[in-house]
This record gives structure tokens, sequence and C-alpha cells, in this order.
């Protein structure tokens, strides 16, 4: 497989796995509105996690433009869920 599609898909995937976790439980928990959560969420995990899987400099397979690009694909995938979602849930 492609490393830039294998690292967009891993970090597009846990961003999205906690960043529905932190939005729900701040919503339940907290009466957080649900969208605005998951959105700051996406915005302060994914970053975090492409500059953790991407600190070994040496065993990285990707450079750091492309690190980059994944990030921000991964990014725009998400907004993009959260914006649809946000649309149907009305939250």
């Amino acid at each position: 497989m492609n490393p830039i599609l294998r690292e967009t898909g891993i970090i597009t995937f846990w961003t999205f796995f906690t960043s529905v976790i932190i939005g729900a439980a701040g919503s339940l928990a907290l009466r957080w509105p649900l969208t605005a959560t998951y959105l700051m969420s996406v915005l302060t995990i994914g970053p975090v996690l492409a500059i953790l899987r991407g600190r070994d400099r040496a065993k990285d397979p990707l450079d750091i433009g492309e690190r980059a690009g994944v990030e921000l694909l991964s990014l725009a995938i998400l907004i993009g869920i959260g914006w649809v979602a946000g649309q149907y849930l009305g939250k």
C-alpha cells in the first residue's frame, strides 16, 4: 500500500475515533455543542497525532512535506465529515 494513503488512513481513523468520543462525552456529560466539540478535537488531536507519528525521522517513510500533506488531507476529510454530520444532526 502507498505510504501516503496508509498514513492518511491511520491519522484519519484515530483522529475521528477520539474526536467522536470526546464530542459525545462532552455533549452528554457537560452539555457542550457536539459539532463544535468535535471540530475543536479534530483541530487539536490531528496535528498532535501527525507530529507524534513523524517524530522519529530515521524510521518515518514520509518526508516532512509529505507528512504535512497527509495531515492537511486528513483535516479536510474530518472537517468535511463534521460539517456534513452537523447539517444532519443539527447540533
